[in-house]
C-alpha cells in the first residue's frame, strides 16, 4: 500500500471541500430554490463523499501521530485534538450564528424549536446538537467528536486485528438502517475513518508490489483509474444490493487516496492549489452553509449564470477570503501558540 504524505491528505481534503459545496449547492438546495437537474444534480448527490473524505484523513492523520501509551497518555492526545477543534469553532460560532440571528433574522428558535432553547444552545456549543445544530451541516461535529473519543481503543483494536476491524466495520455499516437514528452516522461513518487507520497500518507492506509499480507507472495510473471509476459507479448505481451510496463512500475514499498518489503527484500546481484549499477546509466547512442558506440563497441561485456553475466559484471565493481573514484574526491573538501549549 501506498504511503501518504501530509501534502497527500491536505489535496484530499481539498478535494473533499469542494465536494462539500458542490452536495449543498446543487444537490441540497435551500428551500425555496428550483431544484437542480443533469450533470449538477448528479454532482452534488456525489459530493457526499466529503464525509467520507474527511473521515478517512482523520483516521489517517490521528494514526499516524498517536503512539499508545496509558490511559492519561490518551486523554492528553485526544484533549490536544478537542482544544483545537473547539477553539476553531467557538471563534466561527460567536461571529456567524449573533450575525445570523440580528442581521439576517433567524432566531435560534428556527433550530432548536420552541422549548428548552438554553439548553439546545449549550449543546450546540460544545457541537453535540446533531441534526438539529443552528448551522445544520454541523451535525458532523457530533460524529467526529465520538470518533476522537473512541479512537484510542479502535486503534488498538485494530491494531490487534485490523482485518477482523474491517470486518466488523462493515457488518455495522450494513446494519446500519437497523439501528435508533442517533446512532445511524457512527455506524455508517465508522467504516471510512477505520480505513484510514489501516491504510496508515498497511501503507508499509509489501514493498516489492510498491517498487514494481513505480517502476510501471503506466499500469499503477490505469489501476488507480479502473478503482476509482468502479467505485464510483456502484457508489451511484445500485448494482450491488445493498452496498450502494453511502455504504460505499470509504472505498470511493481509498480510490482517491490512490488516484492522488499516482496521478495527482504529477502534477506540483493541482497538488499545490488542492492542497491550499485543504488547508483551508474547516473554515470553509464551518461557514459555507450560512452563505448558502441563511445569507445569500437567493443571489447564488437567481440568474442562469449562478446555475450554470458559477455559484461554487463564487462560493469558494467568498469561504477562502472569510477563512483567510479567520487566520490572520487567529495568528494576531496567538490562537495556535495557546493550542500548542
Amino acid at each position: 500500500m501506498y504511503k501518504l504524505t501530509r501534502q497527500d491528505t491536505a489535496v484530499m481534503k481539498g478535494i473533499a471541500i469542494c465536494a462539500m459545496l458542490f452536495h449543498h449547492l446543487y444537490g441540497f438546495p435551500p428551500e425555496g430554490v428550483e431544484p437542480y437537474t443533469g450533470l449538477l444534480a448528479w454532482i452534488g448527490a456525489f459530493g457526499k463523499i466529503c464525509v467520507a473524505l474527511f473521515l478517512f484523513c482523520s483516521g489517517y492523520g490521528l494514526a499516524a501521530n498517536f503512539s499508545p501509551g496509558s490511559i492519561r497518555d490518551d486523554i492528553q492526545f485526544i484533549g490536544r485534538r478537542l482544544i483545537k477543534f473547539y477553539l476553531n469553532y467557538w471563534i466561527i460560532f460567536i461571529i456567524f450564528v449573533p450575525i445570523t440571528i440580528f442581521v439576517f433574522h433567524r432566531p435560534l428558535s428556527a433550530a432548536y424549536g420552541e422549548n428548552d432553547v438554553g439548553w439546545h444552545l449549550v449543546f450546540d456549543i460544545f457541537g453535540l446538537q446533531g441534526w438539529q445544530s443552528y448551522n445544520i451541516t454541523w451535525w458532523f461535529n457530533t460524529l467526529i467528536i465520538i470518533l476522537y473519543l473512541l479512537f484510542p481503543l479502535l486503534y488498538r483494536a485494530i491494531r490487534w486485528k485490523p482485518w477482523v476491524a474491517l470486518l466488523v466495520g462493515m457488518v455495522m455499516m450494513r446494519l446500519s438502517t437497523r439501528v435508533p437514528f442517533d446512532t445511524l452516522d457512527v455506524c455508517i461513518y465508522q467504516f471510512p475513518f477505520i480505513l484510514g487507520v489501516v491504510w496508515k497500518f498497511y501503507e508499509n507492506k509489501g514493498p516489492r508490489v510498491q517498487q514494481w509499480l513505480a517502476v510501471h507507472t503506466v499500469v499503477a495510473i490505469g489501476i488507480s483509474i479502473c478503482l476509482l471509476i468502479i467505485s464510483v459507479i456502484i457508489r451511484m448505481y445500485p448494482i450491488i444490493p445493498h452496498w450502494s451510496g453511502m455504504r460505499i463512500d470509504g472505498f470511493v475514499a481509498c480510490a482517491i487516496a490512490l488516484f492522488v498518489i499516482t496521478i495527482l503527484r504529477r502534477s506540483c500546481r493541482i497538488m499545490s492549489a488542492f492542497a491550499f484549499l485543504g488547508k483551508h477546509s474547516m473554515n470553509i466547512y464551518m461557514t459555507h452553509t450560512f452563505f448558502i442558506s441563511f445569507w445569500c440563497a437567493e443571489w447564488l441561485n437567481n440568474c442562469q449564470l449562478m446555475r450554470g456553475g458559477m455559484n461554487v466559484v463564487v462560493l469558494l471565493i467568498i469561504c477562502l477570503v472569510i477563512s483567510l481573514v479567520l487566520e490572520y484574526v487567529k495568528e494576531k491573538i496567538g490562537l495556535y501558540r495557546f493550542v500548542k501549549r
